[in-house]
Parts: C-alpha cells; sequence; structure tokens
C-alpha cells in the first residue's frame, strides 16, 4: 500500500494533468480508508478524484485566460507563440517523457534510500532504549 501512496503522489507533482485525477482518487482512497474504514475511503476517493479534476481543469482554464487575452488585444505574435507551445515533434514528446520517467526514478531512488535509514534509527534507538532499561519495556 505504501508504494501504491508513493507512486500515486509521485504522479500528482509530475505536471502530468491528465493523470491528477486517478492520483487524487488513489491518494484520497488510502487516507481515507486509514481513517475511516471502508466508507472513509469511498468518501476520501471521491475527493480526491474531484480535487484532481479541478487541478486537471485549472491548467486548461488558464491556457484558455491566455487565448482569449491575445485574441481580444489582437496580438497575433503571442497567439502564434501559444498554439506552437501545444505542438510537440515527436522526438520533444519522447524527450518529456524520458524526463519525466527519470524525475520519477529519481523521487523513487530518494524514497527508496531515505526511508529505510529513517526506520532503522527508529529501531537501533527501540532496542537501546530496551536494552539500557534491563528488557522492561
Amino acid at each position: 500500500m505504501r508504494t501504491i501512496l508513493i507512486v500515486s503522489l509521485s504522479l500528482l507533482f509530475t505536471g502530468c494533468a491528465s493523470l491528477y485525477p486517478i492520483g487524487g482518487a488513489i491518494v484520497g482512497g488510502a487516507s481515507g480508508a486509514a481513517i475511516g474504514g471502508i466508507p472513509g475511503a469511498a468518501l476520501g476517493a471521491g475527493c480526491g478524484s474531484a480535487a484532481g479534476s479541478i487541478l486537471a481543469g485549472d491548467k486548461e482554464l488558464k491556457q484558455a485566460k491566455e487565448e482569449l487575452a491575445a485574441l481580444s488585444s489582437g496580438d497575433v505574435a503571442r497567439m502564434i507563440e501559444l498554439q506552437a507551445g501545444k505542438e510537440q515533434s515527436g522526438f520533444d514528446a519522447v524527450v518529456d517523457g524520458i524526463y519525466r520517467v527519470l524525475w520519477l526514478l529519481g523521487v523513487g531512488m530518494a524514497i527508496w534510500f531515505i526511508l529505510p535509514w529513517i526506520w532503522a534509527k527508529w529501531h537501533v534507538k527501540k532496542a537501546v532504549e530496551k536494552h539500557v532499561n534491563g528488557g522492561t519495556k
């Protein structure tokens, strides 16, 4: 479950707006299940999906506002720039995909190395306290 939660959180922060509702539903469902069981999971997944949809729509709304402002002011150069930003060649799309995968792998490696270190530190501290107190705890 921890792995699914980590992957879905990383999906939310990579900038893949189309995956926001899915990631929000996973994070909301997992946190809702931890708090309130099955009803909490259902409510959390619904709220997470709604929040993800709002976040995904927010990016599209900003683009539409920019296009409307350029259209209303008659700024042809800005309109061409906005349209060119939408269109990517196949090579650019592949490079962007590789960068996203590398970013996800970097976050995963950081979590892979940091979480065991924190877990070991906490368990060693408990073991030392148990040894010092003579096993009374």
